[in-house]
């Protein structure tokens, strides 16, 4: 056998014996490379990310109305800014964007209480990336994803992601942001009576998902009242006229007025703005009064318990 068969003979050989690692390794290699082309012909985003097929198609359905082409992109654009701004850490200019009802009603007009919010949120190195949710009224709510950008950071694993609703509406022709699904607030201004109590609903601040009613209590006795405590299920609920909504926020908290004295309640229901129902009255089922109220104090040492309902028509 001449040394070119010998040769052929042990190349057939080790082919023979490693081709399939070979292939494997090739295979591999080849799948790298073709990621590692992809990510670096891959054009730069200016930190938005865009996930959504169609994210100006609103997803709760044509119902929820469409965001009008000529504002698609200045919409956009305000976003993007936002975005910006907090991940920056510019969160004064931030806050700036926002409309007086988000800054007076969720943040008591302090930049620092809008901060303290969003600083463990926006440490840098974030992207994001929006969708249409509803549009009610002139006001484009948007899903509002922020998350790691691991192409900036070199980072390998994304930490979990952030989700909220911005609310997006032109006042004076310029667009403001809302942020946590607030819509905005609602002057009601509608008063009931009766010989224990004086009641004021004042207004109410809407949220996509939730109503919370603003209510003045003055208490005309010299007993302290317990309009909710969390000893009875349906001590304040919200009546939408087929059905009713129980306060979220009684089963841990107590709300009572003392003897001659005035103070003001949030209650706060589940209530989607584009549900179309339209609440009639808040009714406070189990109203008690007590010579003397003790965090121990029961029903069962009340001199009064009746209902008291506030129309809201």
């Amino acid at each position: 056998m001449n040394i070119n068969s010998r040769i052929t003979l042990a190349i057939r050989r080790f082919f023979k014996k490693h081709g399939k690692t070979i292939f494997i390794a090739f295979f591999i290699w080849l799948i790298v490379f073709t990621v590692n082309q992809y990510l670096k012909n891959k054009p730069k985003e200016s930190g938005a990310v865009n996930k959504a097929y169609n994210p100006d198609k609103p997803i709760m359905g044509v119902d929820a109305g469409t965001v009008p082409n000529s504002e698609k992109e200045t919409i956009k654009t305000t976003i993007d800014e936002f975005f910006k701004n907090c991940n920056s850490g510019d969160f004064k200019t931030a806050f700036n964007m926002l409309t007086e009802d988000s800054k007076k009603y969720l943040y008591e007009n302090n930049v620092n209480n809008f901060k303290d919010y969003y600083s463990e949120i926006f440490t840098g190195g974030k992207t994001y990336y929006i969708q249409n949710y509803a549009n009610i009224d002139k006001k484009y709510i948007y899903e509002f994803h922020v998350l790691d950008d691991l192409e900036s950071t070199g980072g390998t694993n994304a930490s979990d992601e952030f989700k909220e609703k911005l609310v997006i509406t032109k006042i004076d022709g310029k667009y403001k942001v809302s942020n946590q699904g607030y819509i905005g607030n609602k002057v009601i201004n509608k008063t009931a009576e009766d010989n224990n109590m004086k009641v004021i609903v004042e207004s109410k601040d809407i949220n996509y998902e939730k109503e919370g009613y603003n209510i003045t209590i003055t208490n005309k006795t010299d007993k302290d009242i317990v309009i909710a405590n969390g000893e009875y299920d349906d001590e304040v609920e919200l009546n939408l006229g087929d059905q009713t909504r129980k306060a979220l926020n009684t089963q841990n908290a107590t709300f009572v007025v003392s003897a001659n004295s005035t103070k003001t309640f949030t209650f706060i229901f589940t209530k989607f703005a584009d549900d179309e129902k339209n609440p009639t009255e808040i009714r406070f089922n189990d109203v008690r009064l007590f010579d003397t109220y003790k965090t121990t104090s029961t029903s069962s040492s009340a001199t009064k318990l009746y209902s008291f309902n506030l129309s809201l028509k």
